[in-house]
């Protein structure tokens, strides 16, 4: 199993810093600079990407899973290589 089997492919990461209208985020080029948990969430910050920094939150209710996601999405790493993770 790999990160996104849990989070799905990066552009269909939801956006929470501004709405980008409609259709897919434009993810290309990010990499994740900050992983964070709060409670059962994981939030996730890109930056570098096409359009522009994201912020997006993932509920995981398995714990264990949480934290190997969470150890998955190293800083620095593209969005897509860290998509293929394995956790």
């Amino acid at each position: 199993m790999d990160v996104r089997d849990v989070l799905g492919e990066p552009e269909s990461w939801t956006n929470h810093l501004h709405v980008a209208g409609e259709g897919p985020t434009d993810i290309r080029g990010a990499t994740i600079s900050q992983v964070f948990s709060a409670g059962k969430d994981i939030a996730v910050y890109t930056e570098g990407g096409a359009c522009g920094a994201t912020f997006t939150v993932f509920a995981v209710e398995d714990r264990e899973l949480r934290d190997r996601i969470e150890r998955a999405l190293q800083l620095g790493l593209d969005v897509h290589e860290a998509a293929a993770a394995a956790i």
